[in-house]
């Protein structure tokens, strides 16, 4: 362990017995359990806020979490003579998520929703405060991923050397705007306005990045950590994360989707609206624009081959993936 992280450990009350390295921090083994520490890069605004919902989900037996530990000074951030931010966390034991277990996702859908029926309300607050607090409209977001695309598309265009991820791209990003712009309007016209604004008017919570990574599964329990990109938005979001990313990872398997989806349900049913919603957000060709997006905002003058072969799946998949939008939601897209 360096010099730094030996003098943040000084401002704790705990006997550290071992360390080793992990999740790009440092794992310590205390005589207060295990405990993560590493260097503090979010909001010492929004931390107070994440650290309430935490309490709130280990407080009503909903998940374990991965909760700030106060200094000696009783402060959830340390800084050292470096001057380096640092944070240290309760670390729960157990594996993450396995995306390939079925058992594991079913758990894990029950949990969103368990989290999502704890997470309303919470912090109670108003005005500016609130406004700093809500994320964004999806709508917006859509509109600048839009943007987006087409932008990639016309630098790749006045490219005299294209690769075979630029050449791909461009063969099928008219097809890649047009959905975004097909999505888009269907959210327009939708009720996805009122789903929004009902988010903020009663406060509804998100993790923001409920992806398996952030899911650890013991015998004993669940628990849910790396809540720093919490916001107040629709739920759904939550959701839809999810299940794309292990739809992507299943072959966007139908009767998985299905069994769950009734997992989460079974503790939060959705309303037709945020089923339409939903089946949106998934039709959205977000991978697309999440390759777009790298490629554009990192040298491309060398572009790794990962990136071809991700889009190439992508395009394998399509197929499948609408069709399970289809019938799952019983929608014609």
């Amino acid at each position: 362990m360096n010099e730094k992280a030996l003098q943040i450990l000084e401002q704790y009350d705990l006997k550290l017995l071992r360390s080793f390295g992990g999740r790009g921090a440092v794992m310590l083994e205390t005589d207060q359990g295990l405990k993560l520490l590493k260097e503090f890069a979010g909001s010492k605004t929004k931390l107070p806020y994440e650290q309430r919902l935490l309490k709130r989900l280990e407080e009503q037996k909903v998940c374990r979490a991965d909760r700030a530990v106060l200094n000696k000074e009783g402060e959830a951030v340390s800084v050292g003579e470096y001057e380096t931010p640092y944070l240290l966390k309760n670390w729960p034991s157990g594996k993450e998520c396995d995306t390939k277990n079925e058992e594991d996702l079913l758990k894990s859908m029950q949990t969103l929703a368990r989290i999502h029926q704890a997470a309303r309300g919470v912090w109670n607050v108003q005005g500016e405060e609130k406004a700093r607090l809500t994320g964004m409209d999806r709508r917006e977001e859509f509109e600048r991923h839009n943007r987006e695309l087409k932008r990639v598309q016309n630098f790749i265009r006045s490219k005299h050397k294209k690769g075979g991820f630029e050449l791909l791209y461009l063969k099928y990003a008219e097809n890649f705007m047009k959905e975004g712009r097909y999505v888009l309007s269907c959210l327009q016209e939708s009720g996805y306005g009122g789903l929004f604004q009902g988010a903020c008017t009663e406060e509804h919570i998100c993790h923001g990045e409920y992806i398996h990574h952030n899911i650890l599964i013991s015998r004993q329990e669940i628990a849910v950590v790396n809540f720093q990109h919490c916001e107040i938005n629709v739920q759904v979001n939550d959701i839809s994360l999810f299940l794309r990313k292990i739809m992507e990872k299943q072959n966007w398997n139908e009767a998985l989707a299905a069994r769950m989806l009734e997992a989460y349900e079974k503790e939060m049913p959705l309303t037709g609206e945020e089923r339409s919603y939903l089946a949106l957000c998934l039709y959205y060709p977000e991978k697309v624009w999440k390759l777009a997006h790298h490629y554009y905002h990192t040298n491309k003058a060398w572009i790794p081959e990962k990136s071809a072969e991700k889009l190439e799946l992508f395009l394998e998949q399509d197929s499948r993936r609408k069709l399970m939008i289809k019938r799952l939601f019983s929608v014609e897209l």
